[in-house]
C-alpha cells in the first residue's frame, strides 16, 4: 500500500506543476463561461440571415400573383421573359433566385424547383416549402368556394409548452433543449478527460520502459502497485483540475447571468426564440448537483476502466506506432456511446436502449452523462456505478498480468497473441 501511495504521490505532484495544467485549469472556465454567454446570445438575438431576399417567380398554371406569395424577407417578382438575363443575374448576386411551379395540379407540388447562385440553407428551404405548402392549401380552399375572413377564422396559432413537476412538487419549464445540451457537454468531457487522462498513463508507462527505468523501479515495486498508482495518481490530477473548474466556473457563469439579465429587456426577442430570462433560468433550475454527482462518479469509473487499459498497452508497446493496433477496439466503445447517446438518448433518454447501454461498464459512463439532467432514477445510477467499478476491478486483474510481463519487454512488437499468452501465465 506504501508503495502505492509513493507512486501516486509522484505521479500527482509532477503533473499539477506542470505550467500547461496551470494554464488550462484557469483558461478552461473562461472558454466555458463564453460558450455559455454564446449560447445565450445566439439563443436570443439568432444566426439566421434576415437579409432583403428579391426572387423571381413564375407558376404558369396557378392563379397567384407574385406579389402575393411575399412573405418573411422574401420579395417575388413576376419572372422575365428571357430566362438566361434571370440566370446571369442570380450569378451575379443581383436577384436572389427563381422560383418556378411547373405542377398542373397543384395538390402536389413535385414540379416546383428554386434556383440560387449560392446554395440554400437548410432552414430556408424549409420555410419556403412550408410557406408554399400553405398558400397553395389556402388557394385550394378558396377554390372550393371558402372566404378568406373564413380561413382567418379558421387558423390555429400557438403550440404545445412542455412543463415538468419538480423535486419540489412544483410545476415548472421542462428545458429539454438546455437539459441535452448539458448532458451531452458532460458527456463529452468525460469522453475528452478518458482520452486525455488515460493517455497520461499510457505515455509514462511508455516512457519508463523505454528508458528502462522501470526495470531500477521494480526492483523495490511490485508492477501491480506501480500501475495503480499511476491511475489514481493521474486521476486525482483530473479531479482536482475539475473541481477547479467548477469553482471559477460558477464565479463566472454568475457574473455573466447578472449581466444577462440586467439586459434583458434590452434584446430583442425574435418569435422563435426564448426571453434571456426564461434560458437563465432553465440553466439555474437544472438538477447540477445531482448533474456533477454523476458525472464525478461516472468519470472515475470510466477513467479507472480504461485508463488500466491504457496502462496495460503503454507496458506492452515499445514505440508510438504500435499503439494504434491496439488503441482502435478501446476506443470504439466510447465512439458507440456517444451515437447511442445522439440517436437513442436524446430521443428517449428514459426508454430501453438508453437504460441497457447505461448498464454496459464500457458505454455507461458517456450514456449515464446524457441522461444524467433527465431525473434517472437513483437504483439505475447505483446499478450502474457498480458494475462499472466491478468491471474495473476485473480490468486491473487483467491489465496487471500484462503489465508485469509487458512492462520488461524490448524488443519485439506485441501482438493480441503475446498478450493473451501473458494473460494466462500464473
Amino acid at each position: 500500500m506504501r508503495s502505492i501511495w509513493v507512486v501516486l504521490k509522484k505521479e500527482y505532484l509532477t503533473r499539477i506543476k506542470n505550467k500547461t495544467f496551470i494554464i488550462m485549469t484557469f483558461l478552461a472556465p473562461v472558454l466555458i463561461a463564453l460558450f455559455y454567454g454564446g449560447a445565450i446570445y445566439f439563443a436570443t438575438v439568432g444566426a439566421e440571415d434576415h437579409s432583403a431576399k428579391t426572387v423571381y417567380f413564375n407558376a404558369p398554371y396557378w392563379d397567384l400573383e407574385s406579389d402575393e406569395l411575399a412573405f418573411d424577407d422574401y420579395t417575388f417578382i413576376p419572372a422575365l421573359p428571357d430566362s438566361k438575363s434571370m440566370l446571369d443575374e442570380i450569378e451575379s448576386k443581383k436577384m436572389s433566385g427563381w422560383l418556378q411551379i411547373n405542377d398542373k395540379d397543384i395538390h402536389v407540388l413535385d414540379s416546383a424547383e428554386l434556383i440560387g447562385g449560392s446554395s440554400f440553407s437548410v432552414t430556408e428551404l424549409q420555410k419556403l416549402n412550408n410557406h408554399l405548402k400553405t398558400r397553395a392549401h389556402e388557394y385550394l380552399l378558396m377554390e372550393a368556394g371558402i372566404s378568406d375572413s373564413t380561413l382567418r377564422l379558421t387558423e390555429v396559432r400557438g403550440g404545445v409548452k412542455a412543463l415538468e413537476i419538480d423535486n419540489e412538487g412544483d410545476i415548472a419549464n421542462s428545458n429539454t433543449t438546455l437539459k441535452s445540451a448539458v448532458g451531452f457537454a458532460m458527456a463529452m468531457i468525460i469522453y475528452m478527460f478518458i482520452f486525455i487522462y488515460g493517455s497520461m498513463v499510457m505515455r509514462s508507462a511508455m516512457e519508463e520502459k523505454t528508458n528502462r527505468i522501470v526495470e531500477v523501479i521494480v526492483s523495490s515495486v511490485k508492477p501491480f502497485d506501480l500501475m495503480l498508482g499511476k491511475i489514481l495518481g493521474v486521476a486525482l490530477v483530473g479531479l482536482t483540475q475539475f473541481f477547479a473548474w467548477i469553482v471559477l466556473s460558477i464565479a463566472l457563469l454568475g457574473g455573466l447571468s447578472y449581466a444577462f439579465s440586467s439586459d434583458a429587456n434590452s434584446i430583442p426577442q425574435e418569435a422563435n426564440n426564448l426571453p434571456v430570462h426564461e434560458i437563465i433560468s432553465g440553466f439555474q433550475s437544472l438538477p447540477f448537483v445531482d448533474i456533477i454527482v454523476v458525472f464525478v462518479l461516472f468519470f472515475l469509473g470510466g477513467y479507472l476502466l480504461y485508463s488500466s487499459i491504457f496502462a496495460a498497452i503503454g507496458s506492452a508497446v515499445n514505440q508510438e506506432t504500435d499503439v494504434q493496433q491496439f488503441m482502435l477496439p478501446v476506443s470504439l466503445p466510447l465512439v458507440f456511446g456517444f451515437i447511442i447517446a445522439q440517436s437513442v438518448v436524446f430521443q428517449s433518454p428514459n426508454g430501453h436502449l438508453a437504460k441497457v447501454f447505461s448498464m454496459i461498464p464500457l458505454t455507461s459512463p458517456i450514456v449515464m452523462a446524457v441522461r444524467a439532467p433527465f431525473d434517472v432514477p437513483l437504483t439505475e445510477i447505483i446499478g450502474s456505478f457498480v458494475v462499472l467499478l466491478l468491471t474495473f476491478v476485473f480490468m486491473v486483474w487483467l491489465s496487471a498480468k500484462i503489465y508485469r510481463v509487458g512492462v520488461l519487454m524490448y524488443g519485439k512488437k506485441p501482438s493480441w497473441k503475446d498478450l493473451w499468452r501473458w494473460i494466462r501465465q500464473s
